[in-house]
């Protein structure tokens, strides 16, 4: 079997290069796609290195479409409707009267601003309506804004997607592929009817039928992603083979489907479906940002950032004044969704498809119908990510780091740790269903969810939006257990404790619960809940205490020798540090201690 190594290496190197960037973009709180370009510009029409046409040939649109439809799928799985309360119709306007309004309006931008004829400038339009999951979710990781923003844009840019690559496909047909006649307008009509329908009813059925499959265990768990994936792909080819260009609307229907119906096990799904979609964005990004032309680049860098001023200054305020009319955003809200507006990897993709049709058949300018959306893609995306979070603060309309805390179980020790922590300023919330203990802790002045950690009602109505902690309180082991593995992704394992049991501190691995499915273990690591409610029963309790220049951990730790248990430290910049087992602290002058104390050492 003869092997091509060099194209074997350049693969495995653009894999690597798509974590370094997605890496490097953590890091600095960017989004991934500005590193992606500059990565794809330097390797192909830079270096010549990476030529995607020459590499994949006549595999590489079909591959392309095949990501993007991965991608939207992944992103529509997150597409729940209870989510829409009070903010359906907003979305709703922005699907409708805000993709009409900014087609209008960025079709006569491109014709006077990058003189293209009026077909493809309208066509331009339509490519450049969509916004994009890929890049609205780092946006949104940085800029941190409140629920409200948070869902429109989230919500908008899956689900207008697919719409934008329907007008795009409608206006090829009527406005490029044709003559502007009546006949071809007629044809574009049916075509749209055709994809619709198409889209619709394979997107339903196929969601349905994966639904039922999952529900009814069919297959064995870890065969789940596995026949998502394949599921999604069949669905997707056999939609674009009896109507071209539904596919992504099937697709997209799919995830929402499946994301709505109840007791569909999803978690290994969304996990495998996320990290295949990061790594598909990133070599997406690369290969299209490969086959751009330098000189083409150039040419339109002045119309791209023309384009820009119109899209932030005069086509989003307009579609989000028309949306937004009468609904619960106010006026704050409504400046931060109009400003951050980027374009992501279904306007890339659409535009290459598109643009190579252009060429082929020698229409005005086609040439820069690729560089043009590509210098709107790295305008949007640049903009807001570095002005939206400073915006989203000055208009006060960001959420502050999540430092709530979520506590499994409201028995003593739960409610006097809660005490602690509330009066230091940090918000807690007991979660249990021992009605008789929630009933003492409501009384008591704390706040309370009466509910199983892992029920139905807690998955449906516990808002997690403010909590950046769980702590497992609860006298059962195995309940912290539980509630540490459900909610391990949520706030992620740094910030998941619970308490030791007898089997931990012994060492006895046949009845230690492994590391992956637990959280850390709190106060040292040898706090089991038992030896908690003992302390408190001999009457220690629980201190906060200042440290400063005159009074360091080292004197704090002096004084309080004959009997002290440190529980957590508080920064001086009101941060929270949960002792756990493992750690050495070392808090420094400004810094509070809560501390357990006994009697004899306060």
């Amino acid at each position: 079997m003869s092997v091509n190594f060099g194209v074997v290496f350049l693969i495995a190197g653009l894999v690597f290069l798509s974590l370094l960037s997605q890496w490097l973009a953590w890091r600095v709180k960017l989004p991934a796609i500005l590193f992606l370009l500059v990565l794809g510009i330097l390797l192909g029409p830079i270096l010549g290195w990476l030529r995607p046409d020459k590499i994949f040939g006549p595999l590489l649109f079909p591959t392309i479409s095949l990501g993007v439809a991965i991608i939207l799928f992944e992103g529509a799985l997150s597409l729940r409707l209870s989510e829409l309360r009070g903010l359906g119709t907003v979305i709703q306007r922005l699907l409708s009267l805000g993709v009409f309004s900014t087609w209008a309006i960025i079709s006569v931008a491109t014709h006077w601003l990058a003189h293209f004829p009026w077909p493809m400038a309208i066509l331009f339009g339509a490519v450049t309506v969509v916004s994009g999951p890929t890049v609205i979710a780092p946006i949104l990781r940085s800029v941190r804004p409140n629920a409200k923003i948070a869902k429109v844009l989230r919500w908008e840019s899956i689900l207008i997607d697919p719409i934008g690559v329907l007008l795009s496909v409608i206006v090829f047909e009527a406005l490029v592929a044709h003559s502007v006649a009546t006949a071809s307008l007629g044809a574009a009509g049916l075509s749209f009817l055709r994809i619709v329908a198409v889209g619709v009813a394979l997107g339903v059925a196929g969601g349905f039928t994966l639904g039922w499959i999952l529900r009814r265990r069919v297959v064995p768990d870890y065969l789940h992603p596995l026949l998502v994936l394949a599921g999604v792909l069949m669905i997707f080819a056999l939609a674009d083979a009896l109507a071209k260009d539904s596919g992504l609307l099937a697709v997209t229907l799919i995830g929402m489907v499946l994301a709505n119906m109840r007791d569909v096990p999803l978690d290994n799904i969304l996990d495998f479906k996320k990290s295949l979609s990061i790594l598909l964005i990133s070599l997406l990004f690369i290969i299209l940002a490969a086959r751009l032309n330098l000189t083409e680049i150039r040419e339109v860098l002045g119309p791209g950032l023309g384009l820009l001023v119109v899209i932030q200054v005069l086509s989003q305020p307009i579609k989000v004044a028309l949306a937004s009319w009468g609904s619960e955003l106010n006026w704050r809200e409504r400046v931060l969704v109009a400003w951050i507006a980027p374009r992501g990897i279904v306007a890339a993709a659409t535009a290459a498809v598109l643009g190579q049709t252009l060429q082929a058949v020698h229409y005005p300018h086609a040439a820069l119908f690729v560089p043009l959306t590509f210098a709107v893609i790295i305008a949007s995306v640049l903009l807001p990510s570095l002005t939206a979070r400073p915006l989203a603060r000055l208009l006060h309309v960001d959420e502050k780091e999540p430092q709530s805390i979520l506590i499994i179980g409201a028995n003593p020790v739960a409610q006097a740790i809660a005490k602690a922590l509330d009066q230091a300023g940090f918000a807690c919330l007991l979660l249990d269903n021992d009605f008789a203990q929630i009933r003492t802790a409501r009384a008591a002045g704390i706040d309370t969810f009466y509910a199983h950690p892992v029920s139905v009602q807690a998955d449906r109505h516990l808002d997690l939006l403010d909590f950046g902690y769980m702590l497992g309180l609860a006298e059962d082991h195995a309940l912290n257990i539980i509630a540490s593995m459900r909610y391990k992704p949520e706030f992620g394992l740094d910030h998941v404790f619970i308490l030791t049991d007898e089997s931990a501190i012994a060492g006895r691995d046949r009845q230690q619960v492994a590391a992956p499915y637990r959280g850390r273990y709190l106060f040292g690591g040898d706090a089991t809940y038992a030896r908690l409610w003992q302390l408190l029963d001999n009457g220690w309790q629980i201190h906060t205490t200042l440290l400063s220049e005159s009074f360091s951990w080292e004197a704090y730790q002096e004084k309080h020798r004959s009997g002290f248990l440190p529980l957590f430290v508080i920064t001086g910049e009101h941060i929270l540090r949960v002792i756990h087992a493992g750690e050495t602290i070392a808090p420094a002058s400004g810094d509070h201690i809560l501390a357990l104390i006994a009697p004899s050492a306060a």
